[in-house]
């Protein structure tokens, strides 16, 4: 019989939860409120790219389990990875698994790619992206383009595939949406290919460092240039 720890072990802390569940509510308020209320989008923007500068400096110097090197594997460990989970004793992960990191880069990618599109992007009434004015006709004219049509549906795409991941997982006895809600994970111990040691206390001080950092970028975009 596995043996299951009796205490949930901590993988995910609260600001890797908080960028999580904010993601799905920014990208509804974007989509509505693009052409519609473009102050309203602007500002939610510049909350996106906060939120993704925040993860990306988090997966360097942040919690054990969010770091880009904890879950980011070569590709033969990748190819392990797909034949091992096809058996009933697959290998656990705490934090992300192997597919699931390749997943995590792929959304940090769309997503900034959407953002440095809108950058450039023009309703050709109104509002112009704060670097509309670095970009030539043509540039600009494909850059809202992708920002506005084709790129939508990768997003969507994108979310759609994550979605079908966590119903998968969760078919399989993973439950990826509580982890991330509560922060923890119960799994059986000799199973768990990734264990980490606990980290006991929160790290405000480089998450204050990392927090910093994220508003910067958004600050000069959109209120300096």
């Amino acid at each position: 019989m596995s043996q299951v720890n009796p205490n949930p072990i901590k993988v995910w802390d609260w600001s890797i939860r908080v960028f999580h569940w904010s993601l799905p509510v920014l990208l509804f308020l974007l989509w509505r409120s693009a052409g519609d209320d473009m102050d309203q989008h602007m500002l939610l923007a510049q909350v996106l790219l906060t939120l993704l500068t925040y993860r990306i400096i988090w997966g360097f110097i942040g919690t054990p389990y969010a770091r880009f090197s904890h879950f980011i594997y070569h590709p033969k460990h990748i190819f392990r990875y797909f034949l091992a989970s096809a058996k009933p004793n697959k290998p656990l992960y705490l934090s992300h698994n192997p597919v699931g990191g390749i997943m995590v880069l792929v959304i940090l990618a769309t997503l900034l790619f959407q953002l440095t599109t809108g950058l450039f992007a023009s309703d050709d009434i109104f509002y112009n992206g704060p670097l509309y004015m670095y970009a030539s006709g043509a540039t600009t004219k494909l850059m809202t383009f992708l920002h506005k049509k084709w790129f939508y549906w990768g997003i969507l795409l994108i979310v759609g595939m994550h979605i079908l991941a966590i119903v998968m997982y969760r078919l399989r006895g993973e439950g990826l949406v509580k982890a991330m809600v509560t922060g923890h994970k119960r799994v059986a111990l000799e199973r768990v290919a990734d264990k980490l040691p606990i980290h006991a206390s929160f790290p405000w001080l480089r998450f204050v460092v990392a927090l910093a950092l994220a508003v910067l970028p958004a600050w000069i975009l959109f209120y300096y240039l």
